[in-house]
């Protein structure tokens, strides 16, 4: 019948004993032998009268009673943190909240003897609410929705059927007519684990939704740990072979793993979008909705928020956090780095309450591109509630609980590259005449002069200050080397002091030296230093003896707390296999560091390989057409790590006219003009969706023919119009 607030015992609080009777029969006709009085005591005068009532009303109904208590922390010195969301919640203080809070701290996860002491007077309902709670058997994972069914094309039975067809076709696009060996050998392996795991489906929902993608014109790439797969290589999933590169599908899918693999679809970000709703349309709204993302507590936004709570004024809350930069807890020496006596009763509070709220979450956000598909109706598993945005919807559950309910997520993420690269290969192909897809670019020589002398403003993933300076000293010349490169400057490999050797045996400063030769294979390509989780995984199975299946579960042990219980287990097995293959132990302990350093942050090779992909051609296009090249990056603003204005510098560097905004002659956008780039009107500062719509329905009616007309005309506000003469427009 619910708590306090429920309608059966706020008609009752409100002296409406024939409402709440009425409320609490309608609930019995519609739940029948399920439906119980709930009963909560507080220890409050009003909670004990409340109780007698609903006690009262049971025995008038014939229905049974159960004793609960209204949780909403799970101890009783949690309290405080309660009341601090409370008026973080009401935008309030403490000292002021005043009845918002609960006079008490009795709303916390009683016991079995806490209970029993508070209602011994009357075991009735405590008995019930013993015999409800046997009855409740349900855990998480017997939920397993089953993703909606596929349907098949005349000719087929079954997804894997399907699968397998569509999969030999794209086998015959990568590859030729004709098959080797090897390439069968791993096509056959990898369909029959997944027919064995029942996942066609999944694959088959992927390979729709990126063929909906091609035929818009969409740009998509998949990445990740699904371009281990020659599975997703052939169906267009992604874009890198993993035969030529020798990559190991275990870090994908095995045997031993639980749940749906992983397969990210990165998206020109313009036209995500379409895709989106796509899918909404697909497989009906009531069956798809995008995940949520529990942003928490923690650092600065954590300290401002309790002193805010706590009555500190603004400018004393920015102050503290402020020392507090990005580590992960406000400590005694901060405190008084900030001018304050950390032994104050108010900074006692201060540093309490902020512990207590680090890791909390704060509110929900929309999972950057997390979408789930089920064969029921979502709302049956998880709550569902309006995003912000129009159009779309949004589970309650973030991604570990996906994981643990086994609900199956797709990754539909927006890449602002994706964007520039597509709007510069219709420009280019434009330009030569003739189309020039993102996988037909040829490898130029003078491509990689231009990487090796960090002339890389703009481009993807190479760009930042940290690559710029090692760039020159890797040179890369293959694409092979820009998936190191990708690679290269990640915090794993910083972690495990990988960079400098790697960076050393490049420019032949220092001997490329193996642990032990059976691992030339492995770590040859990277110079002996291993980089790539993939290494970590091949390393325990040619230096210890693993099986594919447990080098990824020992991954997974060292990079996820959820797995890490196997840890101890599993480097014991490592150190052991090594040792019985004549490795030296202090080799040994090194190996084991790496793997570790590496598993837990590092790319796998995979990905890398697919960033190269988008590294390339986005250099290909700043060489070869770098006033393509600017417009498209303007145009897909925000992007990268430069604003426009040092992107416009770099590009004028390179010998392009860039143009100013003007009334008379720039669109919205960016755009290619005979005479250079034209910077579009977007570029303006403050001007926003509203002064567009105005601005087009003005120069619809004709050109303007004086300042004056664009006043009466457009009908911007003075800000906006002021705005557009310091451009110049």
């Amino acid at each position: 019948s619910g708590c306090p607030r429920g309608e059966v015992p706020a008609r009752l609080q409100a002296d409406d004993h024939l409402g709440a009777r009425r409320a609490a029969g309608r609930l019995r006709d519609v739940f029948g032998r399920h439906f119980a009085i709930e009963v909560m005591d507080h220890g409050l005068p009003e909670s004990a009268r409340l109780a007698g009532s609903l006690i009262h009303l049971a025995g008038e109904l014939h229905v049974p009673w159960v004793v609960t208590n209204n949780v909403h922390y799970a101890t009783p010195d949690e309290r405080v943190l309660h009341d601090v969301l409370t008026c973080l919640r009401t935008h309030t203080t403490l000292d002021i909240a005043g009845r918002r809070l609960r006079p008490n701290a009795e709303w916390h996860l009683k016991g079995p003897a806490a209970l029993a002491a508070r209602w011994r007077h009357d075991l009735a309902g405590l008995r019930a609410s013993v015999a409800l709670a046997e009855r409740c058997t349900f855990r998480l994972g017997e939920l397993e929705p089953a993703l909606p069914e596929t349907p098949l094309p005349p000719g087929f039975d079954d997804p894997d059927e399907f699968l397998a067809h569509l999969t030999r076709e794209g086998a015959r696009r990568r590859w030729g007519p004709a098959l080797g060996p090897r390439h069968e050998a791993q096509l056959t392996r990898e369909l029959d684990l997944v027919r064995r795991k029942g996942l066609a489906g999944y694959f088959l929902i992927m390979w729709e939704i990126i063929e909906f993608a091609r035929g818009r014109g969409i740009l998509v790439q998949g990445r990740g740990s699904a371009a281990n797969s020659a599975v997703c290589y052939c169906l267009g999933i992604t874009a890198v072979d993993p035969i030529r590169f020798n990559l190991l599908f275990e870090r994908f899918l095995s045997e031993a793993r639980d749940g749906y693999p992983d397969i990210d679809l990165d998206i020109a970000h313009a036209r995500r979008e379409e895709v989106l709703q796509f899918v909404y349309a697909r497989y009906g709204r009531t069956y798809a909705a995008m995940v949520c993302e529990h942003i928490c507590f923690r650092g600065r936004s954590a300290v401002r928020d309790a002193a805010r709570v706590l009555g500190f004024s603004v400018d004393e809350g920015g102050r503290l956090a402020e020392q507090v930069g990005r580590a992960p807890e406000l400590t005694r020496a901060m405190v008084e780095a900030a001018g304050f006596d950390p032994d104050a009763p108010r900074l006692r509070s201060l540093l309490r309450v902020v512990a207590g709220l680090r890791g909390l979450p704060r509110h929900r956000s929309i999972h950057v591109g997390g979408f789930v598909l089920s064969s029921r109706p979502i709302a049956e598993v998880v709550g569902v509630e309006p995003a912000s945005m129009e159009g779309r919807t949004i589970i309650q559950w973030d991604k570990d609980d996906l994981e643990a309910a086994k609900l199956p997520k797709f990754d539909l993420l927006g890449l602002g590259m994706l964007t520039a690269l597509a709007e510069s290969l219709e420009l280019v192909s434009a330009r030569r005449g003739a189309p020039l897809g993102l996988y037909a670019l040829p490898q130029d020589p003078a491509v990689y002069d231009m990487i090796c002398r960090a002339d890389t403003v703009g481009v993807f993933q190479i760009e930042s200050r940290a690559q710029m300076n090692c760039l020159p000293r890797t040179r890369p010349r293959t694409f092979y080397d820009l998936a190191v490169q990708v690679a290269l400057i990640r915090p794993g490999p910083l972690q495990g002091d990988m960079v400098h050797p790697y960076i050393r045996r490049r420019r032949g400063e220092e001997p490329v030296e193996l642990i032990h030769p059976s691992l030339e294979p492995i770590l040859g390509r990277t110079l002996g230093v291993p980089l790539f989780q993939e290494q970590g995984m091949q390393l325990a199975i040619q230096a210890a003896g693993f099986t594919a299946v447990e080098a990824d579960a020992l991954r997974r042990a060292m990079g996820s707390q959820r797995h890490r219980h196997r840890l101890s287990e599993l480097t014991d097995r490592l150190l052991a296999g090594m040792h019985a293959r004549g490795i030296d132990p202090d080799y040994a302990q090194r190996v084991v560091k790496q793997i570790e350093a590496f598993s837990t942050y590092g790319f796998p090779e995979s990905h890398s390989t697919s960033f190269a992909l988008l590294v390339y051609a986005s250099c290909w296009v700043k060489h070869h057409h770098p006033d393509i090249f600017l417009c498209a990056l303007l145009n897909a603003q925000p992007l990268g790590f430069y604003s426009a204005a040092t992107l416009i510098k770099d590009a004028q560097r390179h010998g392009v006219r860039v143009l100013p905004p003007c009334l008379a002659e720039s669109t919205w956008p960016t755009r290619l003009a005979p005479e250079g780039v034209r910077l579009g009107l977007r570029l303006v500062d403050g001007l926003g969706a509203q002064a567009k719509a105005k601005l087009e329905a003005a120069r619809a009616t004709g050109p303007f023919g004086s300042a004056a007309e664009v006043v009466q005309r457009t009908g911007l506000p003075q800000r906006a119009l002021v705005t557009l003469a310091e451009a110049g427009a």
